[in-house]
């Protein structure tokens, strides 16, 4: 599953269908993957830094950066609440995945155990497929949508 474009389309479904914000769900959903980070900093830097950036790829991590985000709006509430969607969606996608190294660690910072159901392959573009097709679908039925909506307005 080619990672960030089905985490964006799958967020920007989910955003369009709950009527939430939907660049803060797709932003959202990507913000676990900002622990990919450290495979630049490893390139800078003499030490490895997947320490560091690792428990941004738990909820406790991504709810937390989420939380940062959402001071930068002035209604943080509005804000905070298409991210944690957004960071939903990347976990409960990311739980599909076969993980060769043990899994999520969802129990951060209690528990370092993993968790996985090991269903999709990482490299495996059914999913991508998939989340562009039903992104088309969800596109076309709320462009039909508005224009009948728009149509029945000119009517009345």
């Amino acid at each position: 599953m080619p990672d960030w474009l089905t985490h964006s389309l799958v967020g920007w479904i989910t955003g369009k269908t709950t009527k939430q914000e939907i660049s803060l769900v797709v932003i959202g959903s990507l913000i676990p993957d900002i622990s990919k980070l450290y495979l630049l900093f490893d390139r800078l830097l003499p030490e490895k830094t997947i320490d560091f950036f690792l428990p941004i790829h738990t909820p406790f991590g991504a709810v937390l950066i989420a939380c940062i985000i959402g001071l930068f709006f002035p209604d943080i509430k509005k804000a905070f609440i298409p991210l944690i969607i957004g960071v939903a969606t990347h976990f409960i996608l990311d739980l599909f995945l076969l993980n060769v190294s043990g899994g999520m660690p969802l129990l951060f910072p209690l528990s370092w155990e993993g968790w996985h159901l090991d269903i999709i392959r990482s490299d495996d573009y059914t999913m991508t497929i998939l989340a562009i097709v039903a992104a088309v679908v969800v596109y076309i039925a709320y462009f039909m949508y508005e224009k009948r909506k728009l149509k029945q307005n000119k009517n009345i």
